[in-house]
């Protein structure tokens, strides 16, 4: 009888609400039918919550648990900033020391690119090296010459290179950051989009009201006040559409700036915020479209979950969004052009039907059955073929 192949995955926690979480819930509940799977991670995983939000049916007893030094974790929770990318170096030296004395036949990174030694699929929403860091990841404490030497030091301190990066076998969430990895690392990376987990076909568009959702979470570059100002315009154009704004709370600043957008419009305006996920579907899927506004998205889950569920949705030019919707026509490039294109739709019946029925069959490229085959076909690809010389 064969021996088991053993597989690493190597995650933060599949503690965060968007994406990211939800390609490592599927890539655990993908390798578990192939692999015994070790985790590695900083906090204890609470399967639960993951399972609820994304679809899985994940078990604690389908793997082996194993978590950075107790100290590291006290530190970490004492730390006054994120300090993403200096905890994500340390969770890659830890599992160095790990691959050190125990051998895998896979190792998989959920969280953008790793080198641990040994070469591995890693799957990157955007590249962590990547310099400079777009306008959407820098915060008030992000003081330039001191973020140049942080950098330096986590990156030192994960034991990685630029070199041992660019041998693994590269996956990313669009085109668009695929380009921005090849840029930075001089190799191509595969794009495979992630898996949105919506479990219902979508309603009839008779069912539904001229409601436009915008889902994400409360922080500035997800330019949530922009839509509202966006759909003001539509509605003093003539046409009585309402918002919908489901979102997870993050930044309180931003979200008090939010509410004050939305006081000044309660007639047709409606703020959910932190709805548990069936609620959340239930919702969405009665409106006829989706609006997005953050600029350079890397993927934009929130818009292939509208589009999943039938909405017509916009979003900016730039970005992954774009890869998500396919159609010029529903790309917009300045709030005016947004304006200008979404009453061109509800103003033309037989091209908005036409953009409906495009983006349903789009839709397809991101169910979770393909990523789960396609990923699948990665790995035992992977395992099968010899390593590369160095």
């Amino acid at each position: 009888m064969p021996a088991v192949k053993r597989a690493l995955v190597i995650d933060p926690g599949l503690n965060h609400p968007g994406g990211g979480t939800c390609v490592a819930a599927h890539v655990l509940q993908v390798l578990r039918e192939d692999f015994e799977v070790t985790l590695l991670t900083w906090n204890p995983v609470d399967f639960g919550p993951v399972n609820a939000s994304f679809g899985t049916a994940l078990k604690q007893a389908d793997f082996r648990f194993l978590r950075v030094p107790d100290a590291w974790r006290q530190a970490h929770r004492m730390a006054p900033l994120p300090l993403a990318l200096l905890y994500g170096g340390l969770l890659q030296r830890r599992a160095r020391e790990l691959l050190r004395r125990e051998h895998f036949d896979l190792v998989v990174g959920t969280t953008n690119e790793i080198d641990v030694g040994v070469r591995a699929i890693q799957y990157v929403h955007y590249p962590w090296n990547y310099y400079p860091r777009p306008d959407a990841d820098l915060r008030w404490y992000h003081f330039r010459p001191l973020l140049k030497l942080y950098r330096g030091f986590a990156i030192a301190l994960s034991g990685g290179t630029d070199q041992g990066i660019a041998g693994n076998e590269t996956l990313v969430n669009s085109a668009w950051t695929g380009r921005r990895f090849e840029q930075w690392y001089g190799v191509p990376a595969r794009v495979l989009y992630p898996p949105v987990p919506i479990d219902r076909e979508p309603l009839p568009w008779t069912e539904r009201t001229d409601t436009f959702a915008c889902l994400g979470r409360m922080s500035p570059e997800k330019n949530v006040e922009g839509m509202i100002e966006i759909l003001a315009q539509v509605r003093r154009r003539g046409h009585a559409v309402s918002l919908l704004i489901c979102g997870q709370r993050q930044v309180p600043a931003y979200e008090r700036k939010v509410l004050d957008a939305a006081s000044a419009h309660p007639d047709w305006i409606t703020i959910s915020l932190d709805v548990p996920r069936a609620e959340l579907i239930e919702r969405v899927a009665r409106c006829r479209y989706g609006i997005h506004g953050m600029a350079g998205e890397h993927f934009g889950i929130a818009v292939a979950e509208m589009a999943r569920l039938g909405c017509l949705c916009f979003a900016p030019a730039d970005g992954g969004p774009a890869e998500i919707l396919g159609d010029d026509a529903l790309l917009y490039a300045s709030p005016g052009d947004a304006v200008e294109k979404i009453c061109g739709f509800l103003e033309n019946g037989p091209a908005l039907a036409r953009a409906r029925e495009r983006l349903q069959a789009r839709a397809a490229l991101f169910s979770t059955e393909r990523f789960a085959d396609e990923f699948r076909r990665i790995c035992l690809e992977f395992v099968a073929s010899p390593p590369q010389p160095a």
